[in-house]
């Protein structure tokens, strides 16, 4: 009868490391995606499956959170940190989507570029929550994360320049535009789920 109210750590760590992988694989297939620029429907298929994936194990923590009495660290915060990075798979999906749905005539001039940033953001992300029970250099890794972002802000201004400047269909550019921006959003939602982490950190040193 008592057993729901022990701490189980190795429960929510391990789901939330199986979380931050899972996007880390969605942010590697979206950044092929965007470096071949063919079989979008294909890619877009697997990372909506991925994104399935992660909404079970968002609903699962949400379930054993209700369940025990005692969490390694403090409810609210793992709620937070599942929720951030159940927000970034969100976002890939979303990217994933409209590339398969959009059918741009040309490459996205600068989006492999800025799927790189998030891809290395996700797999930082990915490190920081594996050794969330023991972590080292992570004030260092999150401030990467930031980093990263800034960078990206530096891109996707380079990005828009460069279509309003060379796009010359209008539909196109419409297009290209939109997935810029959710590309972009999601190297927000890295940094985050980086302040997320932060946050815990700072409570539980």
């Amino acid at each position: 009868m008592f057993k729901r109210f022990l701490p189980k750590q190795n429960k929510f760590f391990d789901i939330l490391i199986e979380l931050a992988e899972s996007v880390l694989e969605a942010a590697k297939m979206l950044d092929e995606m965007m470096d071949k620029h063919e079989n979008f429907s294909e890619y877009s298929s697997k990372i909506h499956f991925i994104e399935n994936r992660c909404d079970d194990l968002t609903h699962q923590v949400i379930s054993d959170l209700n369940d025990t009495f005692i969490t390694p660290i403090d409810r609210e915060d793992i709620f937070a940190l599942v929720n951030s990075l159940d927000d970034i798979v969100d976002t890939i999906d979303t990217i994933a989507s409209r590339l398969s749905m959009y059918k741009l005539k040309s490459p996205l001039q600068f989006g492999s570029q800025l799927t790189d940033i998030l891809l290395i953001q996700t797999d930082v992300l990915y490190d920081v929550v594996k050794n969330l029970q023991n972590p080292k250099q992570t004030t260092d890794k999150i401030v990467q994360v930031k980093t990263l972002e800034t960078e990206g802000d530096i891109v996707f201004k380079d990005a828009l320049l460069d279509l309003f400047e060379n796009e010359k269909d209008i539909v196109d550019l419409i297009k290209k535009k939109e997935i810029l921006e959710i590309i972009e959003r999601a190297v927000d939602k890295c940094q985050n789920a980086s302040t997320v982490i932060e946050g815990i950190l700072i409570k539980n040193m």
